[in-house]
């Protein structure tokens, strides 16, 4: 099985449309993430399509908005998610609302506030989107550590940081994908000495892509294990193992197959 932990399925339908047929069969499962509920529908009309996989539902930091706080509270009632997410921060700069100030910090604090205290009640993993917030994992820990797991999407700490996170007793997994197939030298060297046991593998599709794709695919995973099997000296079928296994640890696969 090749397990790819962070994917959206909606936005790469559009993209991809035949994607499905392709994967029908295949030892491939994911994480697929939805923000809103018409993304929802559709990434769960897909069900049928392909092999067994689960879902995150969260609200953005990028779209810090609450019009989907009820949707994702209902999603957790019922049983439905492996994950909250992606949740978190962003403050990259790259519009008004990502510019690290009092008003978007408060903003984007709440709502994942209330996505921590939701992971927290129903016993889920969270989803973590970070982009110049590392200090704000470490200020979270004492909350992250009551959750099943923190998985951190394409994750761009270093490795001291990970193992930092680990001893503040996070139950932490730390996801890779192009970023490390395009030159991304502090994800190179987390990936490269992370303890292998919190590895896991995604794609992002279809953001992210390696560099000359013009969008990601579902079969860029293997491409991505590859890249790290190479940073960690081992053969590609043992990391894909590897991050399978924390896969299933992470988001609970088994119980929530077919959700």
């Amino acid at each position: 099985m090749t397990a790819d932990a962070h994917i959206h399925l909606g936005d790469l339908l559009e993209r991809d449309p035949g994607f499905p047929e392709r994967l029908a069969g295949s030892g491939w499962t994911c994480c697929a993430a939805s923000h809103d509920e018409g993304e929802w529908r559709t990434v769960e009309a897909l069900r049928g399509r392909l092999p067994p996989f689960v879902s995150s539902f969260g609200i953005h930091p990028q779209w810090a908005v609450w019009q989907n706080a009820d949707f994702l509270a209902r999603l957790c009632e019922q049983g439905r998610l492996a994950a909250i997410g992606e949740a978190g921060f962003d403050f990259f700069g790259d519009r008004p609302e990502r510019v690290r100030n009092p008003e978007n910090e408060a903003a984007q604090r709440a709502a994942f506030e209330y996505q921590l205290e939701l992971a927290e009640r129903f016993g889920l993993a969270i989803l973590l989107h970070l982009r110049k917030a590392t200090d704000l994992a470490f200020a979270y820990a004492p909350r992250l550590r009551r959750l099943r797991a923190a998985v951190f999407h394409s994750y761009s700490g270093t490795a001291g940081e990970a193992e930092a996170l680990l001893a503040k007793g996070v139950n932490a997994y730390f996801s890779f994908g192009s970023a490390i197939l395009n030159g991304h030298k502090r994800a190179i060297a987390a990936c490269a000495s992370a303890p292998a046991e919190r590895l896991l593998a995604e794609t992002d599709a279809p953001w992210q892509p390696p560099r000359g794709s013009a969008f990601c695919r579902p079969e860029h995973l293997g491409a991505v294990l590859e890249g790290m099997a190479r940073l960690r000296g081992m053969a590609a079928e043992a990391i894909a193992e590897l991050t399978s296994a924390g896969f299933a640890a992470a988001y609970g696969l088994q119980g929530a197959e077919g959700a």
